[in-house]
């Protein structure tokens, strides 16, 4: 009987964080979750393209795809 009880108990928090997460309303914790790693992913495409630019600079590459003499 504790089993079946465990069992029910995991499956219903289960389904509660499910929908928490899979909501589509644009308001409560999933749409804070999807803006939160929406910024993240930004700020990393961000952070690359800065470094690459760095990147380039230093070797002296140039966009035709040669690097400077």
């Amino acid at each position: 009987m504790k089993t079946l009880f465990k069992l029910v108990l995991f499956a219903a928090v289960g389904a509660a964080i499910y929908f928490v997460v899979t909501s589509e309303d644009e308001e409560g914790l999933a749409h804070d979750i999807k803006a939160l790693v929406n910024e993240v992913v930004t700020e990393g495409k961000k952070a690359a393209e800065q470094r690459r630019t760095e990147l380039e600079t230093e070797l002296g590459y140039r966009p035709n795809g040669r690097q400077a003499a």
